[in-house]
């Protein structure tokens, strides 16, 4: 006969085998819906290591699709960029930069493969179908992702730049309200009230947490303050970004398992990448080797740019300024063996897992110079504090 206190052992690691079992069975499911959430869709960049020299291009979508249409109002046809930015990093890491573009410069797009049916006047005068090629044409930047997704957005960063993009991301307007809301809300600063009827946003003075819904009329405020430009919204974004990435910072995600699930699987639904980025240990991957750039060791830019002559609702990129900019990115010099010496800590790397997958968004810079600033070699050798006259630093706690 067994003694109780036997039964009560046996009993008790066969409850705990259990509960392991259910565990590692848990984590499997969990780890397959968060890799199934990732679309794909492939732009054909140049392969690389993920410790080598980065070049990662981060899109906003405007597009209405499913859910986006009540988030972001209306029934618009299509999808734009509504912001686009290029993050590069050389394989030491001793530095990053964010080049914010314009979404309504006028540049050069050349031919891609349609992902959608079209009317545009850009693609052609009978419009364009899935699958069929769209004519080079000179047009607005963010029509390039209308006719041909990220993948033509992508070829167009290239085409104009030299660069060779290693990764993208895009993300939506559902995106960004499911990651805030899961975080909790972030919290920003502006110097005066803001009463927007085209965004629907409505804060005090001073420092207001946004939720999810109130974050994308902030991200896409234009017409009631400032001048109304894209330019200054630029700013206001990367302000946003700069205060989100603290924020996913604050939240202490690695120490409450459920509100870092509920983070990953909101900015995961809403995300699409490059193959090379199609599970959540790729974006892990990523993240942990951009996590080894030192805090305020980023630069952040605008792509130079003046009015357009035939529109100046319209902007042009600023010659040789631009040409500089993207050179000097092109031309930077690394050491491999700081890279391949550096190492970052699991929670931090698991907190920048985060900001890499919402820094797409919408963002997508932290700060930015002044739009008409020079940028040549010498202009990635600063920072710049985050954001417009219209909004400020604030603390998260």
């Amino acid at each position: 006969m067994w003694s109780l206190r036997k039964k009560l052992l046996v009993w008790g690691c066969g409850a705990l085998a259990v509960v392991i079992v259910l565990g590692v069975i848990g984590v499997a499911v969990v780890w397959r819906h968060l890799n199934g959430n990732i679309k794909t869709q492939d732009a054909h960049l140049k392969p690389s290591a993920m410790s080598g020299k980065q070049d990662i291009l981060f899109i906003g979508s405007d597009s209405r699709a499913g859910a986006n249409q009540s988030i972001g109002g209306g029934d618009v046809s299509g999808a734009r960029s509504d912001t686009t930015m290029v993050f590069d990093s050389p394989a030491d890491r001793r530095e990053g930069t964010e080049v914010s573009i314009p979404r309504d410069s006028m540049v050069q797009i050349p031919a891609c493969t349609s992902t959608s049916t079209s009317t545009s006047a850009s693609a052609s005068t009978s419009g364009s179908t899935s699958g069929t090629t769209v004519a080079a044409n000179f047009g607005m930047f963010n029509s390039a992702f209308t006719e041909g997704g990220a993948p033509c957005t992508a070829k167009t960063i290239e085409s104009l730049t030299g660069l060779a993009l290693t990764h993208y991301i895009a993300i939506d307007f559902e995106g960004v309200v499911g990651v805030v809301n899961a975080l909790g809300g972030v919290k920003v600063c502006v110097t005066q009230a803001i009463d927007d009827k085209d965004s629907g946003l409505n804060i005090p003075a001073g420092t207001t947490t946004l939720n999810g819904d109130q974050a994308l009329a902030f991200v896409r405020l234009r017409h009631s303050v400032g001048d109304g430009s894209d330019l200054e919204r630029i700013k206001r974004q990367q302000y946003f970004v700069n205060q989100l990435e603290a924020q996913v910072r604050a939240a202490g995600l690695i120490t409450d398992p459920v509100k870092l699930y509920k983070v990953l699987d909101a900015a995961t639904q809403s995300i699409t990448t490059d193959p090379g980025l199609g599970t959540v240990a790729d974006l892990y991957s990523l993240a942990q080797t951009l996590n080894q750039i030192p805090d305020g060791k980023t630069n952040y830019l605008t792509v130079p740019n003046e009015p357009y002559p035939e529109n100046t609702n319209r902007v042009v990129w600023t010659e040789p300024d631009a040409t500089n900019l993207w050179n000097s990115l092109i031309n930077e010099a690394d050491s491999t063996d700081a890279a391949a010496s550096s190492s970052a800590s699991g929670s931090s790397a698991a907190l920048g897992q985060l900001e890499s997958v919402m820094e797409l968004e919408l963002m997508a810079a932290d700060a930015s110079t002044d739009a008409t600033d020079s940028a040549g070699a010498s202009s990635t050798a600063g920072t710049s504090s985050p954001g417009g006259a219209d909004v400020g630093t604030c603390p998260v706690s």
